[in-house]
């Protein structure tokens, strides 16, 4: 048999002369006979799969080492698809496609020929472009995954062409990868700046915006490309070039010329109380911060009119005119100037628009955009609730004799005013003479023979009232609100006489409100808690007249008050209980001591009032579109339900009403 045909075996040089080196010869030998032979050189316990197979040829030129003689070995294998696997102390050999599932420990130290796992860590380039770029180079069997966090690439393969792949990544990740840096400019303009920076560098170096907002540069590529754009940042943004810019603030909630005047105030270019809440309440006293802004004054006598006014503005008191409403404090919007802002209302388009240098404007935008914000309204439920009853009874008997004897008249009678005419009114019509002394209740007199006669009077009284009026309001927070509900009465102010009989005298009137109203000021603090100025006011005519008085009489029931009250919660601003009694006795001496008998000579009136008066008010925030729907829907229930009771027809001698007042006190709304 031929040498080539032969397996021949190793040869071994003595260790006197070759130190103990090792020279491989073999040639068609199957693998597993050469695995037995390595494993004796090399003194490692080889176990092989089942699927390794074949034929092979190794052949070394110069003497080896037992540990060369191993990396030839994993050569071979590696030739011929297969791989050696460490398992324990054993060495296992199977295919390299099952080698990569088996793995290998990711270590530093290990021979070329080995398979290994690896995860190289990147700084600067994503994991999934490197991934891109080294995965042609990984054997078929092995594996390149890229990792997010952290960013880095796992790589399955053998050691060398690990440690190959590790290189290249290293040089792709060796600072030119991409990188952003942010370039706030003092004087310069964003947009120039950035047009500018990208027109140098082209396409290529780095991608570049602006941040007209904030007057800011955006850079991201590589770098060299981003320390590049830097320079011309700096060189461009100087003093001399910074160019005036014009912005517009669209406002979506606030009011231009409010804005406006805080920033003059801020600026240091208007007065310390020149917006819109302070001028509500600096042209006021503080006594009184709703003064009104205009009081009506005729000079012709006119009828008594009725009137329902309802105002919500910055300035409260009665609705502002076409010219008033140019601007909130009824002056037309002015702007002001700075040596480096112009600033200018635009009411038209509720919006604020400035010139100056884009570091200035970028100084005051962040407080524009602070005071752009949806302020909360208030709705404000008011309750006067006023309940008053009088009672009088009176009771005499009048002798007579003599002349002054009624011989003529004898009867009894009763007459009463309060539904209509009364009988003593009628028969004096008719010329009857007793109709006079039908004054009231029962009139009845007794005559004793020609001489004498007893007049008997008795007349009782009894007055109920209950008043309940709930006045409310929607108010935005830190705006004055006013709702009049009442008649716009006329009083004589003065009379001048003039020189003919036959003309009438010229008189001076003054007309003011009276009925139901209500001025608020509403401040929405922290916890949803309110301040509330309130300036509360029930007015009416007077159906009896005063002694001296020279002209109508109103009765007024008014608080004004500042109070604290939680959301939805009902707060009392003030009440009034009082008692009246008076007990009138007429008697003749002596006589209307004696008991029984005494009756007959006295005559007596006794009387009584008592009134009891609260004010209560309970506001609601209402924040959101959806808060403002629910109470208006809540509102329109309520007057739908008085609609449909009012319809209703009933007696009210037979059913009189029941009691207003519920027993919780948030029903009275």
């Amino acid at each position: 048999m031929s040498l080539d045909a032969v397996a021949a075996p190793a040869q071994t040089i003595p260790a006197a002369e070759q130190g103990a080196d090792v020279v491989i010869n073999m040639r068609g030998v199957e693998i597993a006979d050469v695995a037995d032979q390595i494993s004796r050189i090399t003194g490692r316990t080889l176990i092989l799969d089942p699927a390794v197979k074949g034929i092979v040829t190794v052949t070394s030129a110069t003497p080896l080492t037992p540990a060369g003689v191993w990396e030839l070995f994993q050569s071979v294998l590696r030739a011929n698809g297969f791989s050696a696997v460490r398992s324990g102390r054993a060495w296992r050999v199977v295919p390299a496609a099952n080698a990569v599932r088996d793995g290998g420990a990711p270590s530093r130290g290990v021979a070329g020929q080995e398979l290994v796992t690896r995860m190289i860590r990147l700084s600067n380039v994503p994991s999934a472009d490197v991934a891109r770029v080294v995965r042609p180079l990984v054997a078929t069997f092995g594996s390149v995954e890229p990792l997010t966090a952290p960013n880095a690439i796992v790589v399955t393969d053998y050691a060398d062409n690990v440690r190959r792949v590790e290189a290249i990544a290293r040089q792709l990740d060796g600072g030119s990868g991409a990188t952003f840096t942010t370039i706030v400019l003092r004087n310069g303009n964003a947009a120039d700046v950035a047009q500018s920076i990208q027109t140098v560098l082209g396409d290529g170096g780095a991608r570049v915006a602006a941040d007209s907002r904030s007057n800011t540069v955006i850079v991201r590529g590589t770098p060299a490309a981003v320390q590049e754009a830097r320079k011309i940042a700096v060189s461009l943004d100087n003093p001399g070039g910074a160019t005036p810019i014009t912005r517009m603030f669209r406002l979506n909630y606030a009011d231009a010329e409010t804005v406006t005047d805080v920033l003059r105030g801020i600026l240091g270019q208007g007065e310390s109380a020149d917006n819109a809440v302070a001028r509500s309440l600096s042209s006021t006293s503080s006594s009184n911060p709703f003064a009104r802004l205009a009081s009506n004054s005729s000079a012709s006598t006119g009828a008594t009119g009725s009137s329902t006014a309802i105002t919500s503005a910055t300035g409260g008191g009665t609705a502002p005119s076409a010219a008033q409403m140019t601007s909130a404090s009824g002056t037309k919007a002015q702007g002001f100037s700075t040596p480096e802002l112009t600033v200018q209302p635009a009411p038209e388009l509720n919006a604020v628009v400035v010139r100056g240098t884009p570091q200035a404007i970028a100084s005051i935008e962040p407080l524009i955009t602070d005071l752009d914000v949806r302020r909360p309204q208030v709705i404000i439920e008011a309750a006067i609730a006023e309940i008053v009853g009088d009672d009088a009874e009176a009771l005499a008997v009048q002798l007579g004799t003599s002349a002054a004897a009624l011989s003529s008249v004898e009867g009894a009678g009763t007459s009463f005013s309060s539904a209509g005419t009364s009988l003593g009114t009628i028969l004096s019509a008719l010329g009857v003479s007793a109709g006079s002394l039908l004054t009231g209740g029962l009139t009845g007199n007794v005559a004793i023979g020609d001489n004498f006669s007893i007049l008997v009077q008795a007349l009782g009284t009894s007055t109920r009232s209950n008043l309940l009026s709930t006045p409310q309001i929607t108010v935005l927070d830190n705006d004055v609100g006013e709702l009049v509900v009442g008649q716009n009465v006329p009083f004589v102010t003065g009379s001048i006489l003039t020189d003919s009989s036959s003309a009438n005298p010229y008189t001076t009137i003054e007309r003011k409100d009276v009925g139901i109203t209500l001025r608020i000021l509403p401040r929405v603090n922290a916890g949803d808690t309110i301040r509330l100025q309130v300036n509360q006011e029930a007015s009416s005519i007077a159906t009896t007249t005063v002694s001296g008085a020279s002209d109508i009489v109103t009765n007024r029931r008014a608080i004004n008050t500042t109070v604290l009250a939680d959301n939805g919660a009902t707060i009392v601003l003030g009440g009034l209980i009082s008692d009246d009694y008076q007990d009138v006795r007429q008697q003749v001496p002596i006589l209307g001591d004696i008991p029984i008998v005494g009756e007959l000579f006295k005559g007596r009136k006794e009387t009584r009032q008592k009134r009891t008066l609260f004010v209560f008010l309970k506001p609601t925030i209402l924040r959101t579109p959806e808060d403002a729907a629910a109470a208006a829907k809540d509102k329109y229930a309520r007057i739908r339900a008085d609609e449909i009771q009012n319809t209703k027809r009933s007696s009210l001698l037979l059913a009189p009403p029941t009691p207003r007042l519920k027993v919780e006190i948030d029903g009275i709304y």
